[in-house]
């Protein structure tokens, strides 16, 4: 009976292996057929990387890991246990990356968990509920890049965004229940220890004697090593997107009568855009803003799209998690799961209210013009933000000790 029970799981590794191989001939067979268009797929890919993806959260990682280095995470956990433990039975920690991860999008919150994992602050568990609500898309892509440039509606973004962050905090509630049944799990106080996190902090004990400057090294290179992963993942996912649907950019108006999604009934025409975001988000919501759907079906399928996430970003979070035991099974069903979420509150708001796409000569731009200084103003402007949530979030943990009757 033991044998049978292990030889079922090597023949599902060895099943997994082939079909990986046989994927990557099958890429290499593309790449070598349309050399000029991987070429251009790929120059594309590293144009996003440099221009958007390097600036935005770059800066994130080198402050957040110096954040976690001092200990200011530890502080911010002590001050909010007392809201994230009941809520979603997750230490204060989870505050922190929850809100750094809806300011700075995908993949910043497995980034942290990743690290606060590895330094034993998180428990597995704990890690496993976090990875389900705290790595989340951010709302600069949403509201501006899907809302604004692909959809021609700032309303739309905005209705993405909060179906997409409230499906967040449900599936946060959902899973406060995986793991009760584990016995290894940390208690915390349920009371904000503000004199003790204050004289823990300053004193530095709680990370080690290191020094100022091996602390801003060590975070500058392991942030730099996370951006060169992810950057390496762009380029490959562009590449594949671009080889199996070549007209991708292309405008309803220009494409050709023989594009294949004019072959079914206008009901499927969700399918493309829909088989793309699968993959890759950005491309998915590109090819969906290009659709002749009606207004309501893409907004539905962006939420589902935005809040599964896509194989490229969850191939840059596996890496991420590479390091740790952490369930990537069970991390893609919280995906899926969040995409469902997202769509049907989106469907809900959509039934109890109406919502128009604006005119194609409207006053907002077609496409978002993203430069280098304009993103990094921009995640400047998210991670003030941020601290901001988080000082808010202290303030109400210091009202519950306050009203908390004394027993």
């Amino acid at each position: 009976m033991i044998r049978g029970s292990l030889y079922l799981p090597l023949r599902y590794k060895q099943f997994q292996r082939l079909i990986i191989i046989i994927l990557s001939l099958i890429i290499i067979i593309l790449i070598i057929s349309c050399p000029k268009q991987s070429l251009s797929a790929a120059l594309k890919g590293l144009n996003t990387w440099l221009n958007v993806v390097l600036p935005s959260l770059l800066p994130f990682f080198i402050v957040s890991d110096i954040m976690i280095q001092l200990g200011i995470v530890d502080f911010a956990s002590t001050m909010l246990n007392p809201i994230m433990k009941p809520l979603f039975n997750c230490p204060g920690h989870s505050s922190f990356v929850w809100i750094m991860s809806m300011a700075s999008g995908y993949p910043m919150g497995a980034k942290l968990i990743a690290s606060l994992y590895e330094e034993g602050s998180i428990t597995k568990v704990e890690g496993q509920r976090m990875l389900a609500f705290c790595n989340t898309s951010g709302p600069l892509f949403m509201i501006g890049a899907v809302g604004i440039g692909m959809l021609q509606s700032p309303m739309a973004g905005k209705i993405i965004a909060v179906s997409h962050y409230a499906a967040a905090f449900i599936l946060g509630l959902l899973f406060r229940f995986y793991g009760r049944d584990k016995t290894n799990e940390r208690t915390y106080s349920a009371k904000p220890k503000i004199k003790s996190a204050f004289k823990e902090l300053l004193t530095g004990k709680s990370k080690g004697k290191k020094s100022l400057g091996t602390i801003l090294g060590d975070s500058v290179k392991r942030s730099m090593e996370s951006q060169v992963l992810i950057g390496g993942f762009i380029i490959l996912f562009s590449v594949i997107i671009n080889l199996l649907m070549p007209q991708q950019t292309a405008n309803s108006s220009n494409l050709s009568s023989n594009d294949w999604t004019f072959i079914f009934p206008r009901d499927w025409q969700l399918m493309k855009p829909l088989g793309a975001g699968i993959l890759e988000i950005t491309t998915g919501c590109q090819l969906l803003g290009d659709s002749i759907v009606d207004f309501e079906s893409k907004l539905i399928t962006a939420s589902f799209i935005i809040g599964w996430g896509g194989f490229s970003i969850h191939s840059q979070a596996i890496s991420l998690l590479a390091n740790t035991d952490l369930s990537i099974s069970l991390y893609l069903v919280s995906k899926f799961l969040h995409g469902l979420f997202a769509a049907g509150i989106t469907y809900v708001y959509l039934m109890i209210s109406s919502i128009e796409s604006i005119p194609v000569f409207s006053s907002y731009p077609s496409t978002i013009n993203i430069s280098i200084p304009s993103t990094f103003v921009a995640s400047l402007q998210l991670l003030v933000s941020a601290i901001l949530g988080i000082l808010a979030l202290y303030l109400m943990a210091t009202l519950v000790k306050v009203i908390k009757p004394k027993g």
